[in-house]
């Protein structure tokens, strides 16, 4: 379960009121278990590596494609690239930034 603020909270809010509900998750290797994956894009707010995580046996099997925001926490970009190369020791990997600023930064992964 992934807790959620009331709307007129900012994103990556650490603290949540008791008040505020609760979404449930599934990971992508259930949801999308006969499906072959091609891309995996994600910008969601600080839980990529959770998501990779979930993503496990669709990252091994199939080598999908990646765009994934690496800007959310200061260890994003090395954890995320750490782990991807344990899963799929092929991978390339590029670094791109979509902002003038230190945001929106996307690391990408792909085989040759």
């Amino acid at each position: 379960m992934i807790p959620i603020a009331p709307s007129n909270e900012l994103p990556n809010t650490v603290l949540v009121p008791k008040n505020s509900g609760a979404i449930k998750t599934i990971k992508l290797d259930d949801f999308l278990r006969t499906k072959k994956v091609t891309l995996i894009k994600a910008d969601i707010e600080g839980m990529e590596l959770s998501m990779l995580k979930g993503a496990k046996r669709i990252i091994s099997l199939w080598k999908p494609k990646l765009a994934i925001c690496v800007y959310h926490y200061p260890n994003d970009l090395l954890d995320i690239i750490q782990y991807l190369q344990h899963l799929v020791p092929q991978y390339k990997f590029a670094l791109r930034h979509h902002s003038p600023r230190q945001l929106e930064t996307v690391l990408y992964a792909w085989t040759p």
